[in-house]
């Protein structure tokens, strides 16, 4: 399981990287900086608490059997979908407040961090190398 926390730790810098990014970007080209930015604070924190609950559920997983292992997972999946839907449908309703836009880009940062991860291990493993 430590493996499964080195890559965790690996997905939740990759997210801060592409949080900072699109922050940046976000602030030049955005119009309703506020609202764009507390939406992409909203997404990245989901998305965070995404990659945790991905963490927590397949350790509590792969305690089970292979039947209820099965079950567990897909149950778990369907609530985190659950939560994405419930956020998206807050920030369009409120997007005065936290815009879709935001909330988007910082929801789909799980995503590119899954792709920055392998980069972001060999990084991490060189840095570990040279203390």
């Amino acid at each position: 399981m430590r493996q499964a926390k080195q890559t965790l730790r690996e997905l939740m810098t990759g997210l801060g990287v592409w949080g900072i990014a699109v922050f940046v970007i976000l602030m030049i080209i955005s119009s309703h900086r506020l609202a764009v930015a507390c939406g992409l604070l909203v997404g990245l924190g989901v998305s965070a608490w995404l990659l945790w609950h991905m963490y927590h559920h397949l350790d509590i997983a792969l305690d089970m059997d292979a039947g209820h292992a099965g079950r567990h997972i897909q149950v778990s999946a369907m609530k985190r979908f659950l939560v994405m839907g419930i956020i998206l449908a807050v920030s369009m309703t409120q997007y005065q407040y936290i815009h879709p836009i935001g909330t988007v880009l910082g929801m789909f940062g799980m995503k590119i961090s899954a792709f920055m991860q392998p980069k972001i291990h060999r990084i991490m493993m060189a840095h570990k190398k040279h203390r």
